[in-house]
C-alpha cells in the first residue's frame, strides 16, 4: 500500500459509531451493513442524474488521490477504496439530507459523519477478511443465488441506462446510442471502483460484490449458530414484554391489529416482529377475496357525474322552494331535471358496467366456485388481489392470513390500515363460517368477505409461543454477541487506515 500517513489506529473519534459519534446516527441498525452492495446499487441509480451533466462535489481538491482505487482502510488483501469510500458518503449524506439532517454543517460533524460512514465500510471489509482468512466459503447453490440476484439487479441498470442513453441520442445524435451508454457505464464504474469499465467488466466486478457480500451474511450466520441463549433469557424476555403489553393495550386496544398483523407478516424477516402477548376483547378473523379495478374511467365520467351532482342540487333546491311557498310553481322545471337525471344516470351506468365488466367477471367466478362448495381459503388465494395474502415481487404472501385470516374488529379502529365501515358493517351481519355477496367497498373495490373465528381474548401463555420467542431473543443475542465480537476484530492492528484520504472527503460540502 502506497498511500501516506497510515496509522494503525482507528480514525477520528474512537467510539463506536451511532453511539459517541451523534444522535443522527442513532437509529441505524448496528447490524453487519452490507455497505458495498448497497452503495454499489444506490451508485447506478444515482448516475442516471450525474449522466445529464451534473458532476459530483469531490472534484480533484483537498488531497484527493488521483488513482481513486486507493486505499483509505485495508487488512491484509481487502482493502475499501477511496472511491468506493466517497459514493457511500455521497449516498448516505444525500438519505441524511433528505430525512431533514445536515451531517456536514461543520468540520465536527463531518468528522463524525466521515467516521460513521468509514465504520460500516471497515466492518465489512474485517468480516470478509475474517471469513476468507478461515477457508469459509458460499456453497455452489449460495453462489447460484447470488448470481441470480447479480443478473436481475444489472439487467435493471442496463435498461434504465439504455433508456437514458436512447433519450440522450434523440436530443443530440453526434453520439450513438451505444457511444452515450458505454461513456455512463465507464463513468459509473470509475465513481465506483475508481476503475474505467466496459459493461462486461462492470457486470463481473459487480457479480463478485454481491458474492462478498453473500459471504459476508453467510458467514455471519454460520459464527452465530454457534451462539445460544438461557431458558432465563427467554422468561425474562417474556415478563417485560407481557407487561409492556398489557399497558399498551389498556389504553389503546386498536393497536393490536397493527403489531399483531406485523408480527405475522414479517416474523423471521424482521427482528422487531413479536407476538402480541395480550389479546383485547373484540378480535376476530377476517378472509378477504378482493378484486381491484385497474385504471380510471375518464374524464367524459367525471364531468357526467359532476353534472349528475348539479342537477341533483338545483333538484332539491326548486323542490325546497316549492315545499316553502306551499306551490308547485317549479314542477315544470323540477321534471325535466329529474328526467335529465335517469337519462344522465343510465349513460353513466352504462360506462361504469363497461368499465367494471372484467372485474365483476372475476370476482363472480369466485363467488360461483364458493356456491359450489370449494373452500373459500383456496377461493380466495387463487383469485384475491391482496398482495399480503397472495403475495407479490418483493414479499410471498403470510401465511396466516391465507389459513386463518385477517384481524378485524368493529369495536376498536386501527391507526393503519384498518377495513372499511362498509366491510364491517356487511361482516357483522355474518356468522362464524359464512362468507358475504358480492359487494362494493368505498373504494371501488369489489369483495367476498367470510367470517373467521373470534381471537380468544386475555394473556398469551409463553409455552403457546415458544417457539417465536426464542427465535427472536436468539436474534436479539446475536446480534449482541456479534457486535461485542465485530468490536473486537475492529480493533486488530493489521487494520491500516490512510488518516489524510479520509480527511481529504467531504471537505468541499462543509458550510462554515
Amino acid at each position: 500500500m502506497t498511500a501516506t500517513n497510515n496509522d494503525r489506529r482507528k480514525p477520528g473519534c474512537s467510539a463506536a459509531a451511532g453511539s459517541g459519534c451523534g444522535s443522527i446516527f442513532a437509529g441505524f441498525s448496528k447490524k453487519t451493513s452490507t455497505f458495498v452492495r448497497v452503495v454499489c446499487f444506490i451508485a447506478a441509480a444515482a448516475f442516471l442524474f450525474c449522466f445529464s451533466g451534473c458532476k459530483n462535489n469531490n472534484n480533484d481538491k483537498n488531497g484527493v488521490p488521483n488513482d481513486k482505487t486507493a486505499a483509505v482502510a485495508s487488512i491484509g488483501d481487502e482493502t475499501v477504496s477511496y472511491a468506493l469510500y466517497t459514493a457511500a458518503f455521497d449516498s448516505y449524506l444525500s438519505y441524511m439530507e433528505q430525512m431533514g439532517y445536515d451531517p456536514v454543517s461543520n468540520e465536527e460533524e463531518l468528522q463524525k459523519f466521515r467516521d460513521w460512514v468509514l465504520e460500516y465500510l471497515v466492518k465489512d471489509m474485517v468480516v470478509l477478511y475474517r471469513a476468507k482468512e478461515e477457508g469459509f466459503k458460499l456453497s455452489d447453490e449460495q453462489i447460484a443465488e447470488s448470481d441470480a440476484q447479480a443478473e436481475t439487479e444489472l439487467k435493471e441498470i442496463y435498461d434504465e441506462y439504455m433508456k437514458t442513453a436512447e433519450e440522450s441520442n434523440a436530443k443530440d445524435d453526434s453520439k450513438t446510442v451505444q457511444q452515450y451508454f458505454d461513456a455512463a457505464i465507464a463513468e459509473l464504474s470509475e465513481y465506483y471502483t475508481g476503475k474505467t469499465m466496459t459493461y462486461d467488466e462492470y457486470c463481473e466486478e459487480y457479480k463478485l460484490e454481491l458474492r462478498n457480500t453473500a459471504l459476508i451474511e453467510a458467514y455471519k450466520e454460520y459464527v452465530c449458530k454457534d451462539f445460544s441463549v438461557t431458558d432465563a433469557d427467554i422468561a425474562d424476555w417474556y415478563e417485560k414484554q407481557l407487561k409492556s403489553d398489557k399497558e399498551l393495550y389498556a389504553s389503546n386496544p386498536g393497536q393490536y391489529k397493527d403489531n399483531e398483523e406485523y408480527f405475522e407478516k414479517y416474523c423471521g424477516i424482521y427482528d422487531d416482529a413479536a407476538p402480541a402477548l395480550v389479546v383485547p376483547e373484540g378480535y376476530s378473523r377476517i378472509m378477504d377475496i378482493v378484486v381491484i379495478p385497474k385504471g380510471e374511467l375518464g374524464d367524459d365520467y367525471k364531468k357526467k357525474n359532476e353534472q349528475l351532482d348539479s342537477l341533483r342540487e338545483e333538484c332539491t333546491s326548486l323542490l325546497f322552494t316549492d315545499a316553502l311557498n306551499g306551490d308547485g310553481a317549479n314542477s315544470e322545471r323540477i321534471a325535466q331535471l329529474i328526467s335529465d337525471y335517469k337519462t344522465l344516470q343510465a349513460e353513466c351506468d352504462e360506462m361504469y358496467n363497461k368499465f367494471i365488466e372484467p372485474y365483476r367477471a372475476k370476482i363472480d367466478k369466485a363467488f360461483a366456485e364458493l356456491e359450489d362448495g370449494a373452500d373459500f381459503a383456496q377461493v380466495m388465494l387463487k383469485y384475491t388481489e391482496n398482495e399480503y395474502v397472495a403475495g407479490s415481487d418483493s414479499y410471498g404472501g403470510c401465511e396466516t392470513f391465507r389459513t386463518k385470516g385477517q384481524l378485524i374488529s368493529t369495536k376498536h379502529s386501527s391507526s393503519k390500515g384498518d377495513w372499511s365501515s362498509t366491510v364491517k358493517e356487511i361482516y357483522s351481519l355474518l356468522k362464524p363460517g359464512e362468507y358475504s355477496d358480492v359487494f362494493t367497498d368505498t373504494d371501488g373495490s369489489l369483495h367476498i368477505i367470510y367470517r373467521g373465528a373470534d381471537e380468544t381474548p386475555g394473556e398469551v401463555k409463553l409455552a403457546d409461543v415458544i417457539d417465536k420467542v426464542t427465535a427472536i431473543v436468539k436474534a436479539t443475542s446475536d446480534t449482541e454477541s456479534w457486535d461485542e465480537l465485530l468490536d473486537t476484530w475492529m480493533d486488530d492492528a493489521d487494520i491500516v487506515y490512510d488518516k489524510d484520504l479520509i480527511a481529504s472527503v467531504g471537505k468541499t460540502y462543509v458550510k462554515e
